[in-house]
């Protein structure tokens, strides 16, 4: 590697396309076993922002994956970077998780809008409240993702109580942060009874990505 490059934050992760079949048919074998329900179907785009919500344990993340398998959705995930320690990292990059830095978040966005812009098929997969505690905000980090890639964001919900997991339904950003919010909100609270929240101070560093692309277009 040549002196002043870095490698991207996705170098060594798997990013599938698609899954087959047998793929699938395991995914639904595998909620069947441990008694959960999938709901929704695959969104018909080859692009899009999943937000999952709510994230409030540690077999969100084995679920997920076993409910996009099932819907045949090859995610990549963003995981925090902790979790990539030796025999367990070369797992999760198989199964298309990219280490996040939370310590230090400056240009994550901006990486994952390329990531999304050069992928001919691509589904991010990213937990809003960016960890299992209780939060008051969720991060804008899904929306500036899919308002700056222009793709759509996709509904992903799960319920412990019920035992159901799936997706709901596609949304595209307009921009307007404050507009989008209401209807991202009302959908969350419609699903599994989420009111997320953001802070005011994000609004300032997405209305940087919106002039942007105002200017490239």
């Amino acid at each position: 590697m040549k002196q002043g490059t870095e490698l991207p934050i996705h170098h060594r992760t798997k990013k599938r396309t698609e899954f087959g079949p047998a793929v699938r048919w395991f995914g639904c074998l595998l909620l069947r076993l441990i008694g959960w329900r999938l709901v929704g179907q695959h969104p018909g785009v080859n692009k899009c922002v999943v937000a999952c919500a709510p994230h409030t344990s540690n077999w969100d993340f084995p679920l997920t994956f076993a409910a996009a398998m099932a819907l045949g959705i090859p995610g990549v995930f963003m995981m925090k970077d902790s979790m990539f320690w030796w025999p367990l990292s070369p797992l999760l990059r198989w199964m298309g998780c990219i280490p996040i830095n939370r310590r230090s978040p400056v240009g994550i966005v901006d990486q994952m809008v390329q990531v999304v812009q050069e992928s001919e098929k691509i589904y991010v997969v990213v937990t809003p409240e960016g960890t299992r505690k209780g939060v008051d905000f969720w991060k804008l980090g899904f929306y500036r993702i899919a308002n700056g890639a222009d793709v759509p964001i996709l509904f992903g919900i799960m319920n412990y109580r019920e035992k159901w997991i799936g997706v709901a339904d596609l949304y595209h950003t307009t921009g307007d942060l404050e507009s989008d919010w209401r209807e991202i909100s009302d959908k969350f609270q419609g699903y599994v009874g989420v009111t997320p929240k953001y802070r005011d101070v994000d609004v300032a560093s997405l209305g940087l990505v919106a002039r942007e692309r105002s200017e490239k277009a």
